[in-house]
């Protein structure tokens, strides 16, 4: 696996995983077949776990960029706090992504129509957020580099947002 968005895409592939049959496990609604300890991590651990794969996927993340997205020194020397920031904020609406993953596995085998209607909701509230955040840092992006520069990060941005949303789509059930 030499090409870091197969890297990527294999982190956040296992990482969701893991991080799903933890949460399915711990929910209570069903029993699970029986699995070894190492393939239960405890709740108490899940945090931690995930704060790991996010570091791991932040590394690949930046190598993907720098690899794609040329830059001259003073460039990169302006790109690189603002990119910083902008995944900061990111980062916390990740983790309201997460909240609502967690909410989901929770409850998808018994999600009533108040249920459903309360965390779709919610997602397109998140969505909402993220493309503001885009837009916002486009602005930003576009004070230290060319437009095409910025443009072209989003659409690197995107197109890594779309294998980890492909993951996490692959990963969860249906509603019940």
């Amino acid at each position: 696996m030499k090409n870091p968005k197969t890297k990527l895409s294999f982190a956040v592939g296992a990482a969701l995983t893991v991080v799903f049959c933890a949460l399915a496990r711990s929910s209570g609604d069903q029993p699970l077949p029986a699995a070894s300890a190492m393939d239960q991590p405890d709740a108490g651990n899940l945090r931690a776990f995930v704060e790991l794969a996010r570091s791991d996927l932040k590394t690949q993340k930046a190598l993907i960029i720098a690899e794609n997205l040329p830059m001259k020194e003073d460039e990169a020397a302006e790109f690189w706090p603002v990119q910083r920031d902008y995944e900061t904020e990111l980062s916390k609406l990740n983790d309201q992504k997460l909240a609502l993953i967690v909410r989901y596995a929770r409850s998808y085998q018994t999600m009533s129509d108040a249920d459903a209607t309360e965390l779709a909701k919610s997602s397109f509230d998140l969505e909402a957020k993220k493309t503001d955040l885009k837009r916002k840092y486009f602005k930003k992006f576009s004070k230290v580099m060319p437009a095409t520069k910025a443009a072209r990060f989003f659409q690197i941005e995107n197109q890594l947002n779309m294998v980890v949303d492909l993951r996490v789509a692959a990963s969860l059930p249906l509603i019940k």
